[in-house]
C-alpha cells in the first residue's frame, strides 16, 4: 500500500503530541512494508527539503514571505506540487490529512482526515498567555477565523473522518456544525511506543540520576506551557500543600508562552528548589523522566483530544491524575474514578494532590498501569484504520 501524509509537523522537527502521533503512525505503516511519504512545513528553512528516515520519505515544504496568510498559501502551493509529482506514477495511493493546515493542497482530490483537536480554538486559547495590544488582538481574531474556515472545509471534503477519542467524536459537530455527514467518524484512539515507554527495573538508580532523594515524591507534568493546559492552577495547588508535605516535588516539562508567569509564581512562593520548570525535554530523555516520576498530572482546562502524555506515562508504569476535561476521563477512569479532579478548580486539584500524599487517594500500582496501557494504547488501531481506508479510498 502507498500513503501520503500531510501534517503540520513531524517529530523531532517539532515537539508536541499531535506531531508525534503523525510520526508514530507513519513509521508503523512503513515498518509493515508500505510506501509512506510525509509532507510538512519546513520549521527552520535550514532543514533538508528531502530526507528518508525510518523508511518514511520526508518532504519539508517551504513557507515563503511574511505573515500567516502569505506563508500558509506558500506552503500549500509547494505541498500541492509535491503531491502531484508523487501521483504521476499512478500507483494506488491514499492521501491522509493529519492537520487542516495543508488541506488546501488536496483541493479536488479524495482524502481521509484525522482531527485531533479544533485548530482555531486551540490557537485562541494559546494566545491568552501573551500580552498584546488591540491591533494584534484583532489580527489574531482574523487569523483564528481563517483557521476555523480552513478546517471546516477540510473536514467537509474528507471522504472519511478519524478522531482519537469519543470526546472528539461528540464535539466535532459542535466545532464544525453543518450539513456534512458525521456518520463517517471513526474513533481510532492513540498509542504509546512500548519499546521506549515501559516500567524500568532500576528505578531507584534512575531517580538518583534525576537528583531525587530517597523518600521524595515527584509529581510530573509534560505539557506545553500555555493557558489551556491548566498549569497555573497546578502550581497554585502544589504551593498550598507543599509546606505540609516536604517530600513532595513538582516538575513541569515543556515550553510556551506561560513560562515567565509560572516562574514568577514559583519565585514568589520561595519553593524554587521543589518546583522546577524543566523546559523542553528531548525524546531521548522523556522515557526516563516518566519512569522516575511517582505521579503524572494532566490538569487540562479544555480541548484535550487524546493526551499522549497520559498514554506514555501509564505505559511507563506511572499513575496519572487528570482533570475531567476532554478525553481525559476516557483514558484514566478505567483505572479509577478517584483519579479525576475538576478542571480549572484549584481546590479540587489541591485535594487530589493531598489525597495522594496522605494515602486517602490510593494510586494504582505501576504494574497495573503498564498492563492497562498495553491493552488500551496501541498504535495498531489507528494504523489498521488507515490501512482499511486505503482499501476503500485509495486513488487508483
Amino acid at each position: 500500500m502507498r500513503f501520503i501524509f500531510l501534517t503540520l509537523g513531524y517529530t523531532p522537527d517539532l515537539d508536541g503530541g499531535g506531531f508525534r502521533y503523525a510520526t508514530e503512525v507513519a513509521e508503523l505503516l512503513a515498518s509493515r512494508g508500505h510506501e509512506v511519504h510525509a509532507l510538512f512545513p519546513n520549521p527552520t528553512d535550514a532543514a533538508p527539503t528531502y530526507e528518508r528516515r525510518s523508511d518514511v520519505e520526508l518532504y519539508r515544504v517551504s513557507r515563503k514571505g511574511t505573515g500567516f496568510l502569505t506563508r500558509w498559501n506558500s506552503a500549500n502551493r509547494e505541498a500541492r506540487k509535491v503531491v502531484e509529482t508523487l501521483l504521476l506514477n499512478r500507483t494506488p495511493t491514499l492521501l491522509f490529512l493529519h492537520h487542516a493546515y495543508l488541506g488546501t493542497a488536496l483541493k479536488g482530490l479524495p482524502y481521509v482526515m484525522i482531527l485531533q483537536g479544533p485548530w482555531a480554538f486551540e490557537h485562541r486559547f494559546a494566545q491568552l498567555g501573551k500580552a498584546k495590544g488591540l491591533i494584534r488582538r484583532r489580527v489574531d481574531s482574523i487569523i483564528c477565523a481563517v483557521m476555523h474556515r480552513v478546517e471546516y472545509r477540510a473536514v467537509s471534503r474528507a471522504r472519511r473522518l478519524l478522531v482519537a477519542s469519543e470526546y472528539s467524536k461528540k464535539q466535532l459537530p459542535l466545532w464544525h456544525p453543518g450539513p456534512q455527514g458525521y456518520d463517517r467518524i471513526e474513533v481510532v484512539g492513540g498509542g504509546a511506543d512500548f519499546n521506549r515507554f515501559y516500567p524500568v527495573k532500576n528505578r531507584q538508580s534512575l531517580r538518583h540520576e534525576q537528583g531525587l532523594a530517597e523518600g521524595s515524591f515527584l509529581f510530573l507534568a509534560v505539557r506545553r506551557l500555555d493557558p489551556r493546559m491548566g498549569l497555573t492552577h497546578l502550581v497554585e495547588a502544589f504551593i498550598q500543600i507543599a509546606k505540609r508535605y516536604p517530600q513532595a516535588q513538582l516538575a513541569i516539562a515543556g515550553k510556551g508562552s506561560q513560562r515567565e508567569a509560572l516562574q514568577a509564581s514559583i519565585d514568589a512562593s520561595g519553593l524554587g528548589s521543589r518546583i522546577r520548570l524543566l523546559g523542553f525535554v528531548s525524546e531521548e530523555v522523556l522515557p526516563r523522566l516518566y519512569a522516575s516520576a511517582d505521579c503524572v498530572l494532566m490538569p487540562s482546562l479544555d480541548l484535550e483530544g487524546f493526551g499522549l502524555s497520559t498514554a506514555e506515562a501509564l505505559a511507563s508504569g506511572t499513575p496519572v491524575l487528570a482533570s475531567r476535561s476532554g478525553a481525559n476521563p476516557e483514558l484514566v477512569e478505567p483505572l479509577g474514578k478517584s483519579l479525576l479532579f475538576n478542571p480549572a478548580d484549584t481546590e479540587s486539584l489541591r485535594s487530589a494532590l493531598q489525597g495522594v500524599l496522605d494515602g486517602s487517594l490510593p494510586l494504582p500500582s505501576r504494574q497495573r498501569c503498564a498492563e492497562y496501557a498495553r491493552i488500551a494504547f496501541r498504535w495498531d488501531r489507528p494504523s489498521n484504520a488507515i490501512e482499511q481506508a486505503w482499501n476503500d479510498h485509495a486513488l487508483r
